[in-house]
């Protein structure tokens, strides 16, 4: 039977209608992660014409690393986010209010530690990803200060992940639209204006985040929420902690792994094509960033909804939000994919006028983005199986798409169709992870077929 709503703050995510619902979400979460896109191509933008090829490349090569942080970021956010939902359309606030002090101090210790060890062997990294000569000790110059800011993005990142589960997405993405703001403003100041390169670039980066990290704190310093920190709740409980590892663990796999395929991919560029690839690289992910978080504005909107509706047995609400999320997801998709395939020069050259560079990325930028449509499914399945608490499922998915599809892409592709192979390991992962997801989901809506839980 369907449990009925309380007048809680967060109650209104089991009566207002579906559609209502996710615009309401979706709106506010997809600018947020607009904004939070801006900070890497608006960098990639001012490097690119201030300093040149060169400057991309260095970029491109802390990416990798960079990647590993946020998976860190992404575990204890969408897992204790997905904790606190559920709890909430329990009515366990206490329990809710745990959750959130030990997501934080493991939001906080894993990237103190990653912090740490990214700047004790910055120059091993980066020869890692490939870097070497005077674009390695730029990268390493741009990478010894991002890392320092480490902590406080991914403290920031989790704040917003909590902050939506209450049922408050507008201010979560006045976090980042603030944050986005001002490293435009300072990137002009420290780039442009003082001629400090990738390393003002850096600068304005991590300022930046603080000034998201700030706005994030005050929606708990100021009590703006249903939830309440309290200092106790930072005490390690194991059972809580394991669970939001547990939860958390799917979308920081999904990270980790790229961050892996990036590296992978950093030195196949570099041999293949050298470092006009690797900068043709940054380009793309530059863009990638922008036209791909916009999907995964919309999973982190709707993954809430999944879990107050799912603790509160609403079950055709779950599933009105899941057909309604993919269908956005996808739709969205196939627009960006029309506007990558007939403006790809345009938006190329808003970082450079190298054409030389701009051959390179026009070509690989097509291929890359071929089978994305593909993706919004994959992203709103794993929004949906995290949202219900599916922990394990969850981490099958996962760790199938890339086991299977991702590693041997990048590395059996390059050695048959060399720079091509590279640009072509995208679309197939893409490819085959949607097929997987499709799959999952189906799996899925039979067993609750069976269970009673839907028509």
């Amino acid at each position: 039977m369907e449990r009925l709503k309380s007048n809680s703050k967060s109650g209104y995510m089991g009566t207002e209608p579906i559609i209502r619902l996710i615009i309401k979400f979706a709106l506010p979460s997809i600018l947020g992660m607009l904004a939070h896109s801006l900070y890497n191509i608006v960098d990639r933008i001012f490097v690119g014409h201030y300093v040149g090829p060169d400057g991309l490349a260095a970029t491109i090569l802390c990416f990798p690393y960079m990647m590993l942080t946020f998976a860190l970021s992404i575990m204890p956010g969408a897992g204790g986010g997905a904790l606190i939902s559920i709890a909430l359309g329990e009515q366990k606030k206490p329990r809710a209010e745990k959750v959130l002090g030990n997501g934080l101090f493991m939001a906080f210790v894993a990237s103190l530690i990653m912090s740490v060890t990214g700047y004790n062997y910055a120059a091993s990294i980066i020869q890692m990803s490939g870097g070497s000569g005077a674009i390695g000790v730029m990268a390493e110059g741009y990478f010894n200060i991002i890392v320092i800011g480490v902590p406080i993005s991914t403290c920031a990142f989790a704040m917003s992940g909590y902050i939506r589960a209450q049922g408050s997405p507008k201010y979560a993405m006045g976090a980042l639209i603030c944050g986005a703001l001002c490293n435009i403003v300072l990137d002009a100041v420290f780039v442009v204006y003082f001629g400090w390169g990738v390393r003002g670039a850096a600068i304005a980066t991590v300022l930046s985040q603080f000034i998201s990290f700030i706005w994030s704190s005050s929606f708990f310093v100021f009590k703006i929420g249903e939830l309440r920190v309290h200092f106790v709740n930072f005490i390690p409980a194991p059972s809580i902690i394991l669970r939001i590892f547990m939860l958390g663990l799917s979308p920081a796999i999904t990270e980790s792994a790229f961050a892996l395929f990036m590296f992978l991919c950093n030195r196949a560029l570099s041999f293949h094509g050298g470092d006009l690839a690797i900068s043709a690289m940054g380009i793309f992910m530059g863009w990638d960033s922008l036209l791909f978080l916009p999907v995964l504005g919309i999973g982190e909107a709707v993954q809430p909804l999944f879990g107050y509706n799912y603790g509160a047995l609403l079950f055709r609400r779950v599933e009105a939000a899941l057909k309604t999320a993919i269908t956005l997801a996808c739709g969205y998709f196939l627009f960006s994919a029309f506007v990558v395939c007939f403006f790809t020069e345009f938006m190329i050259r808003m970082f450079t006028n190298d054409q030389e560079l701009i051959n390179i990325a026009v070509v690989g930028m097509r291929i890359s983005y071929a089978g994305v449509i593909f993706v919004g499914i994959t992203i709103v399945t794993n929004s949906y199986i995290q949202g219900i608490g599916r922990a394990r499922l969850s981490i099958f998915l996962t760790f199938c798409r890339h086991l299977l599809f991702l590693f041997p892409a990048i590395l059996i592709f390059p050695k048959y169709w060399g720079l091509t192979g590279v640009w072509a390991s995208f679309p197939v992962v893409d490819l085959c992870g949607g097929a997987l997801s499709v799959i999952l989901l189906l799996y899925l809506h039979f067993k609750n077929k069976r269970e009673g839980t839907v028509d």
